[in-house]
């Protein structure tokens, strides 16, 4: 049980259901080369199940964000 403020929170384990992203990946000696259009017009088609409440940024622009960080190397939020 966990304290935020007065408020009681009680951790609970949630499984993330997803479908993965198709795009191209093209292979050559130098890295992967990846078309930020085609993600970027996948990652739009997702539909964006949050409160409309404090709502900052769109969807597509966090997802993006997060994958660049991903593929950055990056596997903390702080950076």
């Amino acid at each position: 049980m966990i304290w935020i403020g007065k408020i009681r929170v009680t951790p609970r384990e949630v499984t993330m259901k997803y479908s993965p992203v198709s795009f191209e990946v093209n292979l050559r000696p130098k890295g992967f080369i990846v078309d930020m259009g085609s993600l970027f017009a996948n990652l739009m088609q997702l539909h964006d199940k949050r409160d409309a409440r404090g709502l900052r940024y769109a969807l597509v622009t966090v997802l993006v964000c997060v994958v660049l960080a991903k593929l950055s190397g990056e596997n903390l939020r702080a950076g």
